[in-house]
């Protein structure tokens, strides 16, 4: 499965593992409906279950595996129809959010979206980094919309969200966009311009739902 290749950072071992089979899954190296077992993957790597059983459950919150009874952790599957029902959701939802949250968020809030936007535009060779950037660029306009039943839905929604999503950072050429984007969006709320900000949350929306569709 390629789980060997984990290269010595100070990124702890656990994210380091969870990265590796991230990374194999995307690249069809494991696939989906393979079973991951600890105690093989301890035995492979020569490390304890403690990290690999960690990085299992964080894997789980992202939607890269299930983890069933008695049957240990099981890649999951996204298809075309589950891109669908995850994005027309996705764009409605936050997009709606985005525009409620336009003349709410303050510098801080704004600094701190430039600071993640930066981010993603410098870019990093760990995709799991890149979706969880992206992903607090998002819930800084989510969680400051102001409605505690929109937060709460789109917070249920999000693991199904990073496991689609993914897939926008599996290419520089769409990261780079993705970057573009973020940036437009932030100068529409410096201007506080909640039509237009809602508009370009709803168009990066859709073309990460375009781009994913293509490569699936």
């Amino acid at each position: 499965m390629g789980v060997r290749d984990i290269n010595i950072d100070n990124t702890p071992l656990s994210e380091r593992i969870a990265e590796t089979i991230r990374t194999n899954i995307l690249k069809g190296v494991i696939k989906a409906g393979e079973r991951l077992v600890e105690p093989k993957l301890s035995e492979q790597l020569g490390i304890s279950r403690t990290p690999i059983r960690e990085a299992l459950r964080h894997l789980e919150t992202e939607g890269f595996i299930e983890i069933i009874p008695r049957r240990g952790a099981v890649v999951t599957e996204i298809t075309d129809k589950d891109v669908d029902e995850i994005f027309v959701i996705k764009i409605r939802l936050e997009a709606l959010a985005a525009r409620l949250s336009a003349e709410r968020l303050t510098k801080e809030d704004i600094e701190k979206m430039k600071e993640l936007a930066a981010k993603v535009r410098e870019g990093s060779s760990k995709v799991g980094h890149m979706v969880n950037w992206n992903s607090e660029f998002h819930d800084i306009f989510i969680k400051n919309c102001g409605n505690d039943r929109l937060i709460k839905i789109l917070a249920g929604l999000q693991q199904q969200f990073k496991r689609a999503t993914v897939f926008s950072f599996s290419e520089t050429g769409r990261t780079q966009e993705v970057a573009r984007e973020h940036q437009s969006i932030i100068e529409a709320i410096e201007l506080r311009d909640k039509d237009r900000v809602e508009r370009l949350v709803e168009t990066h929306i859709r073309n990460g739902w375009e781009f994913i569709k293509s490569r699936l």
